[in-house]
């Protein structure tokens, strides 16, 4: 006992048997879906996209650290121009009002 898919088989020309049987797989193809490399695939790219993922929140950590320590020197900067500016203009300020001093004598105004 043959089944009909072997006696029409047998029938046919092998080039008519070659597009039937491709034609059977594309139809598998649709029913079960992409192949096991299509998934191999899709899995390396998969972890491919994870580890650049984690390199780019790697990234971020470290230009957030350097963030952090210019927002620290820049207080620093701050500060000091701060300091400066206090120290100077208090010496100025005193010294301008001695030498305002000795000069009013010597005026004739």
């Amino acid at each position: 006992m043959s089944s009909p898919a072997q006696e029409s088989s047998r029938s046919r020309s092998p080039d008519d048997e070659l597009v039937a049987l491709r034609a059977e797989v594309e139809r598998l193809r649709a029913l079960v879906g992409p192949s096991e490399e299509s998934y191999n695939k899709l899995r390396l790219d998969l972890w491919g996209a994870r580890d650049l993922a984690q390199g780019s929140e790697a990234e971020v950590g470290q230009l957030r650290g350097r963030v952090r320590a210019l927002e620290a020197e820049l207080v620093r900067a701050m500060q000091d121009k701060r300091n400066f500016h206090r120290l100077f203009y208090g010496h100025l300020r005193q010294y301008s009002g001695a030498l305002r001093r000795r000069m009013r004598g010597r005026l004739p105004f």
